[in-house]
């Protein structure tokens, strides 16, 4: 797998689907429904509305149906066991949207959100994206940041596209989220709670903002979202090519064939270009993924050489279907046997290179005494079916 370069939105009265692709590969799919209200990243103004000792938990008032839930570990100031008081004022971030019977989760760890840097104001260290590897590179960021002011007033997260920019154009990124975080801080004073006081752009929005400097093209087929992009475009000074088809049926998602790789998706089982099968049986608890030789050699071209060859040819297709599907929690790949620990080994380190990609946290536990691999994968919203049907646009057979 490689970096998205191509990013396709269809806006429906169901839902708005983003599609990211590398090339014409499709990457992921965001699917969200219309008017859904995507609170992840919000900074409000609170008011504490009760501390529970059994839960080590505050609940706040954040404007919703539900308080928000603010655990001990995620307050900020109360490190000595203190509890906040009812009817405190609290300045809190959503971490995970509010759910039918739960409401949204909160920190107190705020973040302001660039391109290049995440400013935080509760630290005052910089740190780096584990991706940033280069020492000359680190040295070279860390000394534009210090240069910039970064730790005087709070810390910075440089996020792993800042490597590939002047160290100029990220340290006046940090100096423009500082004044934005005094901006903020001092609308937060003049407020009475709950308040709102940053809410994440649309999800389109956010896309170009991450990685708008990459991005090829972009393709809408809303003419007022089209707007909007293009003057974050001009913004930002990104090349990114902007089409804005017309017709609101989802024609767009024709292109590149997104439709006919979303559907693939949804299937049970997927056939690679050798023959070799992958079986998908999602559970509860877990998802079960085999790797089947069985009509290897009977399509079109040749079957792989050896169980490794085999089992390497599914790796990248394991890896990305993960991403696609949005495969959260415990996955079980049972894959061909092999014939030592030399293979296994290799086979282990290749997925790990492969899942090492995949912006949700995700890696290779290892392998058990019966040859399975354990994989885990942090959960993020709804996997892609789930997704889909809650948006109502599955059909017939799951089409």
């Amino acid at each position: 797998m490689s970096g998205i370069d191509r990013v396709v939105c269809h806006e429906s009265e169901a839902a708005t689907i983003i599609a990211s692709l590398s090339g014409a590969r499709l990457l992921d799919v965001s699917v969200r429904p219309r008017g859904h209200q995507d609170f992840e990243g919000t900074i409000i103004l609170g008011r504490v509305e009760r501390f529970s000792p059994e839960l080590d938990a505050a609940f706040i008032d954040v404007g919703q149906a539900r308080g928000g839930f603010l655990r001990r570990l995620d307050m900020v100031g109360f490190e000595d066991g203190r509890a906040p008081p009812a009817g405190m004022p609290l300045l809190v971030q959503v971490s995970r949207d509010p759910t039918v019977d739960k409401g949204a989760r909160l920190t107190m760890n705020l973040g302001l959100v660039g391109r290049y840097v995440v400013f935080k104001p509760h630290e005052q260290e910089v740190s780096f994206s584990r991706r940033i590897e280069d020492p000359d590179v680190r040295g070279r960021l860390a000394a534009a940041m210090t240069a910039a002011g970064a730790g005087e007033e709070g810390g910075f997260t440089v996020r792993t596209v800042a490597a590939t920019v002047a160290p100029e154009a990220v340290a006046r990124e940090a100096q423009g989220l500082t004044a934005r975080w005094e901006s903020l801080r001092a609308r937060a004073l003049a407020s009475t709670p709950p308040a709102t006081l940053h809410a994440e752009p649309h999800p389109l929005l956010r896309v170009q903002r991450d990685h708008g400097s990459s991005l090829a093209e972009i393709v809408v087929d809303d003419r007022n979202l089209g707007l909007r992009l293009r003057q974050a475009i001009d913004s930002a000074g990104d090349r990114t090519s902007l089409r804005v088809v017309d017709g609101a049926d989802g024609a767009v998602l024709d292109s590149f064939d997104i439709a006919g790789q979303i559907e693939t998706a949804l299937a049970p089982r997927i056939a690679l270009a050798s023959g070799v099968e992958l079986l998908f049986e999602p559970g509860q608890t877990l998802c079960a993924i085999d790797v089947d030789t069985g009509a290897a050699g009977t399509r079109q071209g040749q079957g792989p050489r050896s169980p490794l060859q085999a089992n390497l040819e599914a790796v990248d297709e394991i890896a990305r279907q993960l991403r696609l599907r949005n495969i959260g929690g415990i996955v079980i790949v049972d894959f061909i046997d092999m014939r030592g620990p030399h293979d296994r080994n290799q086979l282990q380190g290749a997925m790990a290179a492969r899942l090492a990609e995949d912006p949700v946290p995700t890696q290779v536990v290892g392998m058990t005494r019966l040859g399975l691999m354990e994989i885990t994968r942090a959960r993020r919203g709804a996997p892609l079916a789930r997704a889909l049907a809650e948006a109502g646009m599955l059909e017939g057979e799951g089409r």
